[in-house]
């Protein structure tokens, strides 16, 4: 059929069997988009649309992180769409309290976070040119970000009611301070293999029942030997060309996107207005914002005046800076007074929602275009990556036709300029090289028969087709095929059992004379070995590993418990292990920790609190999940 795909006989097939489907199941339009949701929440409705955005800022997020390219198993394991999914059920349980307790975000608040926002500022003053680019590069508009940040004042302020009562004991963030910054200085008997008693020859009946025990560890993984071929769009790029002239004319019919706005540069001194005053209190803060207005009028330096009286925490140490803004950066009210002042013109106070705002303009830049030639780069690179990204799509279709037509892929990928590669042994721990071990990926492989070639696959940004050349089956070699090693490994199971053996006969010995373990350790024939200081929470114990066994050491031996109950198996032996000394952690120290220490202590039981209570809350209300979405 597909190789017939051009005629009119399969194209009138097909607009038939669209017709069936469509008067058998129904049309899917306009009236299945009230249906398309991912989750219902109580009344609130979170929609397919809202968990795309979401999913697709933290994917941008976490490609930033990886440098553009996001491995495919980190997905799997971060089990990403659940977990956006679960912050929007969160987030609408937060947002449905705030509306119960009547919360709200005034719009100066909001306009104050961003101004103050690391990430739109340059040498710590906010900048406009810096926020769009990060707005744009996350996906947001402005005003779309503005609604998500409101919506996250929000959720915080029913966080913060929540958790804002949660204690600390004194005490015990001192214990955990000492439990992660004392040392254990710990000392070892190593019993070695050869050590212990000697192994002896297994007979044929010892030997086959070890291997039957044993017998997964010496199976042959099913593997496969293939041809594949690997691209993306950047392939693509790499072969296209802008011109000179396409760049400047894309330049001349986008004048907008490579124009700055007009930006006013100011600076604040703010007097905030207590909730609830009366209006005598207002009219006294009215009177003390024109007093400092007039002291500025008279030669008062005002980075110094505001350091001392301004209530604005995020701008008071900067001088009241409030950076470049442009239009709906601010509150309209200081938009309106900065647009009306001129560069060093201070205005009289102004009242907002939340206070009196004294404004003096430092800079003011009109609109302008950027020079083609400062842009140029960023112009070629976008229209390279738009005719690539709308290129490939069209190349993998007529590529995947031609290989699926001919069912090979020399030809087509020369033709295309794709490169071919070999893999051999490819099995589905390993994966296939450049791809990885996608378990979608793998499955649909290893149900291929020898000779077929895969579907167009398209993970992330990349196309990938394969052609298996060669298919071994999983099995189980016979113990002949494989004696020597089970032989060998028998001998090392066996004089490690042995080591064990005699490393629990230390310990009893210990646990029986524990005033003697130097006297215990010469009678069979050891020495105590000092291992380097380590913390308990350090994640491994040098010369022990990160077995359970070890970290379990760093727990549980105290100077009231000095011994260890059990041998720890490492690659060289068995080892007892008990506590020689504790190094205490000095208390001028703890003095300087113990206020970091006190926030992360009742950082992490505030975040115990707030999920213990979400998971009340969603037990209480009604939440549909739709599975059908996935």
């Amino acid at each position: 059929m597909r190789r017939h795909a051009r005629s009119w006989l399969i194209k009138a097939a097909l607009f038939g069997v669209i017709i069936v489907f469509i008067f058998w199941y129904g049309w899917s339009g306009p009236s299945e988009k009230t249906r398309n949701y991912v989750a219902k929440v109580n009344d609130t409705v979170i929609s397919y649309d809202q968990f795309k955005n979401a999913y697709e800022i933290e994917q941008k997020k976490i490609r930033s992180r990886f440098k553009g390219s996001i491995p495919p198993e980190l997905l799997e394991k971060m089990d990403l769409k659940k977990n956006v999914i679960q912050n929007l059920v969160n987030q609408a349980l937060l947002l449905q309290e705030a509306q119960r307790l009547g919360l709200v975000v005034r719009e100066e608040d909001v306009v104050q976070y961003i101004v103050s926002n690391p990430y739109f500022q340059r040498n710590g003053v906010y900048d406009e040119a810096m926020a769009s680019a990060y707005l744009r590069e996350l996906g947001f508009t402005p005003s779309s970000y503005r609604e998500n940040l409101r919506q996250e004042m929000l959720e915080n302020q029913v966080v913060h009611l929540l958790t804002d009562a949660v204690k600390t004991d004194p005490e015990e963030i001192k214990q955990f301070w000492h439990f992660e910054n004392d040392k254990l200085v710990l000392s070892m008997l190593l019993v070695k293999p050869e050590q212990a008693a000697k192994v002896a020859e297994p007979d044929a009946k010892t030997l086959e029942l070890f291997y039957k025990d044993n017998q997964t560890k010496y199976d042959v993984p099913a593997s496969l030997n293939l041809d594949y071929v690997i691209f993306s769009w950047r392939d693509l790029a790499k072969k296209l060309t802008i011109t000179p002239e396409e760049a400047r004319e894309y330049y001349h019919l986008n004048p907008k996107e490579f124009t700055e706005p007009e930006t006013v540069r100011a600076k604040h001194i703010l007097l905030k207005i207590p909730a609830g005053a009366n209006q005598e209190q207002i009219e006294q803060i009215r009177k003390k914002a024109e007093e400092i207005r007039a002291r500025l009028n008279s030669g008062e330096d005002f980075d110094k005046a505001a350091r001392e009286l301004s209530e604005d925490d995020a701008t008071r140490e900067k001088g009241g800076d409030l950076g470049y803004f442009s239009k709906g950066s601010l509150s309209p009210q200081l938009e309106r007074i900065a647009a009306k002042l001129d560069v060093g013109q201070i205005s009289e106070p102004v009242r907002i929602d939340h206070g009196y705002d004294i404004l003096m303009v430092t800079d003011k830049k009109p609109e302008q275009q950027l020079e083609f030639d400062a842009v140029n780069d960023k112009i070629v690179e976008k229209l390279l990556r738009e005719r690539a990204q709308k290129q490939v799509n069209t190349d993998a279709d007529n590529f995947y036709e031609m290989v699926y037509r001919t069912e090979q892929l020399d030809e087509p990928a020369k033709k295309f300029g794709f490169e071919v590669h070999k893999a051999q042994g490819v099995t589905k721990a390993s994966g296939i090289p450049d791809v990885g071990n996608d378990a979608k990926i793998m499955d649909q492989a290893f149900d291929l028969k020898t000779g077929e070639v895969s579907r167009l696959l398209k993970t992330d940004d990349t196309y990938l087709v394969f052609k298996i050349l060669e298919k071994t089956k999983e099995r189980t070699p016979t113990l002949d095929e494989v004696r020597s090693t089970v032989e060998q490994d028998y001998s090392k199971h066996e004089a490690m059992a042995n080591a064990v053996k005699k490393a629990e006969e230390i310990i009893q010995s210990l646990k029986t004379k524990s005033s003697d373990p130097e006297e215990i350790a010469r009678k069979f024939g050891l020495k105590w070995e000092t291992l380097d200081p380590v913390s308990r929470t350090a994640g491994i114990v040098p010369q022990l590993g990160n077995t359970p066994e070890a970290l379990e050491v760093l727990t549980t031996v105290s100077p009231e418990s000095p011994l260890f109950p059990r041998p720890v198996t490492t690659s060289g032996g068995a080892a007892v292990v008990r506590l020689k000394d504790l190094e205490l952690a000095s208390e001028e120290q703890f003095a300087k920790d113990a206020a970091t220490v006190k926030a992360w202590v009742k950082e992490v039981r505030r975040t115990e609190f707030l999920q213990g209570w979400l998971r009340v809350m969603a037990e209480k209300s009604k939440i549909d999940m739709n599975e059908k979405i996935f």
